[in-house]
């Protein structure tokens, strides 16, 4: 089939592309979106953010393989490609010790061969109208735990202005994130969840979905969008609403991060629409 993109926007809070931690991917094989986590350790790997170095190593990847390549496959060179790079510089160590440090970043990928979308991580996508979310318990957690913090500044006397200077809702929920980083591809326990981290992944957890022959569109997006409509236009309407009636992202849409005065919005944030259609003979 042949794929053909609609409209798409990849754009960093930051508004420097070279510090955005959303990347994508658009073959005639592959179409993927990579979004690196957020650093909580503080530090840079080669002068990146972990989130970064994640999604470009899986960006480079993706764009290396052949087209009949399974999900496993592919989960299986990336994390190769994602140790040989903790070898690199020095950070195995550093993994075992605190599982903070290694690079992570959420992936979905619709595979052209297979005619079927792999959704690794919270970026989302909706096919024909209908959505599809990959949700975490964990993440109602540490997003109503800092709502909860910030309600309780405002109310001790705090404004929203001074909030979206300093934000210590995000420092209360901080540990609380890292300590996720040791539950990543653990099926066994309650809170645990998969990831792309260079570790191995448990594939019954992966949620793969089809797309038939009369699929008239796909969108497939990161987590920076709040709201995932069946336009760029109306998604970002969306999101433009929430950093306006609640730039925090604490009562409307809650969240573990909200807007930083001087930043274009609480995430970086990708969307990708296209076509797939039978290829001419």
């Amino acid at each position: 089939m042949a794929i053909t993109m609609v409209e798409s926007l990849s754009k960093g809070k930051l508004g420097d592309p070279l510090l955005c931690e959303d990347l994508y991917v658009c073959t005639e094989d592959f179409v993927a979106i990579v979004d690196g986590a957020t650093n909580v350790s503080g530090k840079k790997m080669n002068g990146k953010t972990p989130g970064r170095l994640a999604a470009e190593i899986v960006k480079a990847t993706i764009e290396t393989l052949p087209r009949e390549i399974s999900l496993q496959d592919m989960v299986s060179t990336i994390n190769d490609n994602l140790q040989h790079t903790y070898e690199e510089i020095g950070l195995k160590k550093e993994i075992k010790k605190h599982a903070w440090m290694a690079p992570t970043a959420s992936l979905i990928v619709y595979s052209d061969h297979h005619k079927e979308i792999w959704q690794i991580g919270d970026c989302q996508c909706m096919v024909d109208g209908k959505l599809y979310k990959n949700d975490k318990i964990i993440d109602d957690i540490t997003a109503n735990a800092r709502s909860l913090y910030l309600e309780a500044e405002i109310k001790k006397g705090k404004t929203i202005d001074e909030l979206l200077v300093d934000d210590p809702g995000w420092r209360f929920i901080q540990e609380l994130i890292q300590q996720q980083y040791y539950l990543q591809n653990d099926v066994e326990n309650q809170y645990g969840f998969e990831i792309i981290n260079g570790f191995p992944v448990d594939f019954s957890k992966v949620k793969i979905i089809e797309v038939s022959p009369t699929t008239e569109y796909i969108v497939l997006a990161s987590d920076g969008y709040p709201y995932v409509k069946e336009s760029l236009v109306e998604s970002e309407r969306m999101l433009q609403e929430i950093l306006t009636e609640d730039p925090l992202c604490f009562r409307i849409y809650k969240s573990a991060k909200g807007l930083t005065k001087g930043n274009l919005s609480f995430d970086d944030r990708t969307y990708i629409k296209f076509t797939v259609k039978e290829r001419e003979k």
